[in-house]
């Protein structure tokens, strides 16, 4: 018996050596990609380590996913799944000068050229369109979605503007004037053993998918935002649905004028009279009484307007701003976006809810309660920036099954800003999922 677990012992340790060593081949292997000479931003997929990460959540929870893979349904069929890309360690996306600041451009080796044509057409969608010299150009509906192909490798492009991308994609998809990416000024991301990791020339972000859990930080240079040196906020209620509070300025920028659909109103204007503090915050419902018009016809067979009062409940929010509230409001009333008769916003404005204005001289409250009151409690922080979303409570509130389809398992999303230098912030945070033992990537992959 001891010889066999000594046999046993032996071929685990092989079989994890192994593993180990075929994972960090493959990592080397996808490090030694090039990269375009121009680009601005590169973007980091490890999908190694998204896997391990799986393949150590199932160990730990076989009876889940065992239940969860009896579960799914057959009728995808396997050529529909079968992508035809060579899969590596690590996918690399990147944004390239003189292109839409939307654009992210990626390049993948072929495995199977036929497995790709009909993922292409079958599951993405796509409309093939026949080149010149073996280069094929995919493109989807919108046309914000292109990929250029030959029989051995593709150049995708995900935009949020249409332009032509041919050109462009031609050169991605040759590698010309391209560089490795160790030759780089992104070399040091190839270390990164983030499931998700980002760069540019001033940002950083990160994210892993952990067990019930998805965790962020990000490292963001923000010359316009001027956190206080000294922060403090309103104290909110443990039972909110949601809040968010900053305690910080806005350097002095480009004036901006933002359009609606009766009025506009300067950026410029709305920071002469803020005074560098706002809040929000979700708590619970509250009722509203709104006209319902509906029509009928008389005995002469003319249509009649009838209108009915309903009541409905509807979130109870308020937003808090301090400012020189007297001026605000006057501004915001000579450009209609406010009536100070009946101390409510313009309905063009926000038509989801009636909405109140209130507050004093030194803070400007806006909220669905017309019974609007300044909450006197305050407390300091270290941080200047606090988001937290109560998801259970959102679902139960907003009664949307559409939406709720996608929240549902969702718990709880917090988010805090620090100033850590000059011109400079850490974000952190995490969004948590109801069933805690489960990867979260699996949990999002799974609702939708």
């Amino acid at each position: 018996m001891r010889k066999f677990f000594k046999i046993t012992a032996a071929i685990l340790v092989s079989l994890l050596i192994f593993f180990v060593a075929v994972f960090k081949y493959r990592q080397y292997q996808a490090n030694q990609i090039s990269i375009p000479g121009n680009v601005t931003a590169v973007l980091k997929v490890s999908v190694d380590e998204v896997l391990k990460t799986l393949a150590a959540n199932m160990i730990s929870n076989p009876g889940f996913y065992l239940k969860s893979s009896d579960n799914q349904k057959t009728s995808i069929k396997k050529n529909k799944l079968a992508s035809g890309v060579q899969i590596p360690a690590s996918i690399y996306f990147y944004a390239i000068q003189n292109q839409p600041a939307t654009a992210v451009f990626s390049r993948f080796d072929l495995k199977s050229y036929p497995d790709f044509e009909t993922f292409l057409t079958a599951t993405l969608r796509l409309k093939i369109s026949r080149r010149q010299q073996g280069i094929n150009i995919a493109t989807s509906s919108l046309g914000n979605v292109v990929i250029c192909y030959n029989t051995e490798a593709a150049a995708m492009v995900v935009s949020g503007e249409v332009v032509n991308f041919d050109a462009v994609l031609i050169d991605v998809l040759k590698q010309n004037k391209f560089v490795k990416l160790q030759e780089s000024r992104f070399n040091a991301i190839k270390a990164s053993t983030h499931h998700i990791a980002y760069r540019d020339n001033k940002n950083s972000f990160s994210a892993d998918f952990v067990t019930g859990a998805i965790n962020f930080d990000a490292d963001l240079s923000t010359p316009v935002i001027v956190p206080a040196a000294n922060p403090k906020h309103s104290t909110f209620n443990n039972e909110s649905t949601a809040s968010i509070w900053m305690d910080a300025a806005f350097a002095t920028t480009l004036n901006k004028t933002y359009r609606f659909k009766n009025t506009t109103i300067e950026r410029d204007s709305l920071l002469k009279y803020y005074h560098g503090y706002m809040d929000f915050e979700w708590t619970n419902s509250t009722s509203q009484t709104d006209s319902i018009i509906t029509y009928e016809y008389n005995d002469d067979f003319e249509k009649i307007e009838k209108v009915s009062l309903q009541k409905k409940e509807i979130p109870n929010f308020t937003i808090n701003v301090a400012a020189d509230a007297k001026g605000l409001r006057s501004y915001l009333s000579r450009q209609k976006m406010i009536n100070l008769d009946s101390g409510t916003v313009d309905k063009s404005i926000f038509p989801l809810y009636k909405t109140f204005i209130g507050g004093n001289n030194q803070d400007l409250l806006l909220g669905t309660n017309s019974d609007l009151k300044i909450n006197p409690r305050k407390e300091t922080s270290k941080d200047f920036l606090a988001l937290n979303v109560n998801f259970s409570k959102l679902n139960a509130q907003l009664n949307l099954p559409v939406a709720s389809r996608y929240l549902k398992s969702l718990k709880r999303l917090a988010l805090r800003g620090t100033a850590v230098r000059t011109n400079a912030i850490q974000l952190n945070g995490n969004l948590t999922f109801v069933n805690g033992d489960i990867n979260a990537l699996y949990q999002l992959l799974k609702d939708f």
